[in-house]
């Protein structure tokens, strides 16, 4: 039994031997004849970054991979880059602040509009003038009479004249220097939050021209100075503002003063950081810290107190262009002076993307409307008549700079001014 279990396996050995040679002999044939006697193998060469795995098994994590990583905002072409408020860098800002249009109000006011000539006395003289004589006739004791003949003198007093020029006046509608100008919130603003400082220049030509022919031209240059800072997350903003004045007229009736404080508070109900659209409301207070009094006709000085200007707007913004408004009443504290409603439209669009040192160009078009609510008469001590202004700017943005500038003109007569030339410059940050 032993010797068949032997025989058994000796066979099966020697079955699986000539089926192994076969199978080899049949691969050796199918080959080329080149690869029929291998070499030695020399071990695979692997990438430096690859790590070798093991047939069916999931390959171990190299050394030399790092987590993937968020793309970034591509850093800004320009040195003045900056986020806006809806997210992104200056490239995609959405709009640019409203230029203004408002000068002030008038006041009646007694101003000296030439000379002319006058003889007025000047002073007197004083002199003895004989009038006459007195006979007196004395009897000496031991003589014949004596007469004696006295003159009589009297003091006379001559007035002295002479020519001089004395001034002529003229009662006519007067811009209060400094009061109501640089208040109004469309003065370089929007409803948008922002974060910023900035500087305006405003020059006004022909003020009150069409309300007082042949007075004489009068003009005012004024500076403004402001800034912004938003609060509630970017949802909310408040600021400062403070203009300076100078105003010329003939004679030297020009002034120089420092205007009214503003504060100014502003909130977005709707503030869509992606598309750039907002609603807004807010509120500014001018205060009544100007210098230099203003006096009537009559020697009563002119009223000056704080002036609550609540306010709502908004923007929207269609891909390069957009439009805004904004629309306000100036309430004042003390009754004789003007309460004023406004409303203001303005649309712009971005003409180009800008980077570097080439500046993002839009042009902007905007309508003002003014309609006081009260001191409508032009005979009145304070008057204010109905505007229709009609600004056009340009606006140059270097990413947180912006240089603006634009002209003025009222269309509506009279006319407050023939024309204003301004400019403003913010920075953001």
């Amino acid at each position: 039994m032993g010797v068949a279990m032997f025989r058994t396996a000796a066979g099966a050995v020697l079955g699986c031997a000539v089926l192994l040679f076969a199978e080899r002999g049949g691969s050796a044939r199918a080959q080329d004849p080149a690869d029929a006697a291998p070499g030695p193998v020399s071990p695979v060469a692997f990438p430096p970054d690859v790590v070798p795995a093991l047939p069916g098994l999931p390959p171990l994590p190299s050394p030399l991979e790092r987590p993937p990583v968020a793309p970034k905002d591509a850093p800004p072409a320009t040195p003045f880059a900056t986020q806006t408020a809806g997210g992104g860098f200056q490239g995609r800002s959405f709009n640019e602040q409203f230029e203004g249009d408002f000068g002030g109000i008038f006041v009646r006011q007694k101003v000296q509009v030439g000379t002319t000539t006058q003889r007025v006395q000047v002073g007197t003289t004083s002199r003895q003038v004989q009038v006459g004589t007195t006979t007196k006739v004395i009897f000496p004791p031991d003589s014949q009479p004596v007469t004696v003949v006295t003159p009589v003198f009297k003091t006379v007093t001559t007035p002295i004249f002479r020519d001089v020029n004395a001034p002529v006046f003229r009662e006519v509608q007067s811009l209060v220097t400094g009061r109501y100008s640089g208040v109004q919130i469309t003065d370089n603003d929007s409803p948008r939050p922002v974060d910023r400082v900035y500087f305006g220049y405003s020059y006004y030509d022909g003020l009150g021209s069409g309300l007082n022919p042949g007075y004489g031209d009068v003009s005012q240059n004024r500076q403004l100075f402001g800034f912004e800072t938003t609060v509630l997350d970017g949802d909310g903003s408040v600021g400062m503002r403070l203009p300076y004045l100078q105003s010329s007229a003939p004679f030297d009736a020009g002034r120089n003063v420092l205007g009214d404080l503003s504060l100014l508070f502003k909130y977005a109900l709707y503030n869509n950081r992606d598309t750039g659209d907002v609603l807004s409301v807010g509120m500014v207070v001018t205060t009544p810290t100007g210098s230099g009094s203003v006096f009537f006709p009559d020697g009563t000085e002119v009223p000056h107190g704080v002036l609550l200007q609540p306010w709502f707007g908004g923007v929207k913004v269609l891909g390069r262009g957009y439009a805004q408004t904004i629309n306000n009443i100036i309430i004042p504290t003390t009754s004789s002076e003007v309460t004023l409603i406004g409303s203001s439209w303005a649309a712009g669009y971005r003409l180009n993307d800008g980077g570097g040192y080439v500046p993002r160009v839009t042009p902007t078009f905007e309508t003002h409307l003014r309609v006081p609510l009260s001191n409508r008469n032009p005979a009145g001590l304070i008057f204010l008549q109905d505007q229709v202004n009609l600004t056009t700017g340009l606006h140059f943005n270097w990413g947180r700079l912006t240089v603006s500038g634009g002209t003025c003109v009222p269309v509506v007569g009279p006319r407050p001014w023939n024309i204003e030339a301004l400019g403003y410059v913010n920075y953001r940050y």
